[in-house]
């Protein structure tokens, strides 16, 4: 059963504009050690903001956008086995979750030449008795 969507674009020329490429202090804030290991050498503005965007998404479907005790670094996003985008949650926005009772996530990330678009759809699988 879909228990919520999110959907959110980030523009390129937002990552250039606050300069996270050549801040890591603000990228070891928002994004995790795995997702900052992973990142390309080339496109990274597209990395980086579909990342934050898939972020922004979940926040949406969660129903909570960004408050306190909410850490972006507790939404990571990493690839599966054949390849598409997951999302691994941890403190206050897995406690959230687990509260919705969302069991899966699927995320869509497309991209244009000047923006990343994503769309994410929670999930909860519950058996029947």
């Amino acid at each position: 059963m879909i228990i919520s969507i999110g959907c959110d674009i980030v523009e390129h020329s937002n990552f250039e504009k606050l300069g996270w490429a050549n801040d890591e202090n603000t990228l070891r804030r928002i994004f995790s050690k795995n997702e900052i290991a992973i990142s390309p050498k080339v496109d990274i503005e597209k990395y980086y903001s579909s990342r934050f965007a898939v972020k922004e998404a979940v926040l949406k479907c969660l129903g909570t956008g960004m408050e306190d005790g909410i850490s972006l670094k507790n939404i990571e996003i990493s690839k599966s086995q054949i390849d598409l985008p997951r999302v691994s949650l941890s403190g206050k926005v897995k406690k959230i979750s687990n509260s919705k009772r969302i069991t899966n996530w699927h995320i869509s990330i497309t991209h244009t030449a000047n923006s990343s678009a994503v769309f994410v759809i929670a999930e909860s699988v519950e058996l029947k008795k």
